[in-house]
């Protein structure tokens, strides 16, 4: 909970910073963008870290490719959503007596990440917000035949999941209504998806975990993001006081 009062008031920072900028502008853009993403992914349990008998990966891949919607007010505040279709996959390695396999879980997701933007004069910009996740499917593969096929392994995790993102990058091209950003993005959940304590995700009928205490395991990951954006209209404030709606064409 801290760390999220954290990003919060790094967003009322940067927003009380621009206040006097934005007075003096007034108008308003909308623009749609498309985005890609490419990182790694890991899941974050504290048993499987401290278990001797398992290797976890950290540089396992995940990719999001997708789209978003920003209002930005002047150049430099903005706000806005991203839809995004993710995949994130976690690799351990097992010793199991004698014998050492792999195993892979590639989970599927919808994110919803809405955001707050600050872009400098000189296009570096940093972003804020929380990504809502739903789990679409889950899929596990192992290296050894003993292991037991779980089909239904969707069952054993929350369906829903909410992180906390922070992002930073800098403009690659610009011009008066196309922009191309290269940023990063990290991203962390508080919600423990596996909250069945009979539940282990290095289980699988043939391993065994065997833990005293029962921790949380917390999706996070640290991707690339590349995203072209392009300026589709604008809301512009007439001397008289009322604005206007206007597309580009």
């Amino acid at each position: 909970m801290k760390k999220f009062l954290l990003f919060f008031l790094v967003g009322v920072f940067f927003i009380n910073t621009a206040s006097s900028q934005r007075r003096t502008q007034t108008v308003k853009w909308f623009s749609l963008a498309a985005k890609t993403g490419i990182g790694n992914s890991v899941l974050l349990n504290v048993d499987i870290i401290e278990d001797g008998n398992v290797d976890l990966n950290y540089f396992s891949m995940s990719q999001s490719f997708g789209g978003r919607f920003t209002f930005t007010i002047g150049d430099n505040i903005g706000f806005g959503a991203d839809l995004l279709f993710s995949k994130y996959n976690q690799k351990y390695t097992i010793i199991n007596t004698n014998e050492v396999y792999d195993k892979d879980l590639a989970m599927k997701t919808l994110d919803i990440l809405p955001f707050f933007r600050y872009t400098g004069n000189t296009g570096v910009y940093i972003e804020v917000g929380p990504k809502l996740s739903t789990i679409k499917s889950i899929e596990e593969t192992n290296t050894t035949t003993s292991a037991i096929v779980r089909p239904n392994l969707i069952g054993n995790y929350e369906p829903k999941f909410t992180s906390i993102v922070l992002g930073f990058g800098a403009g690659l091209y610009s011009n008066e209504r196309l922009d191309v950003n290269l940023g990063a993005r990290l991203s962390y959940s508080f919600t423990d998806i596996t909250p069945n304590a009979a539940y282990n995700v290095t289980g699988d009928g043939y391993y065994f975990p065997n833990y005293a205490k029962s921790y949380p395991t917390n999706p996070a990951s640290v991707q690339i993001i590349l995203e072209v954006n392009y300026f589709f209209a604008f809301w512009g404030d007439a001397s008289c006081g009322r604005g206007r709606f206007m597309l580009f064409k």
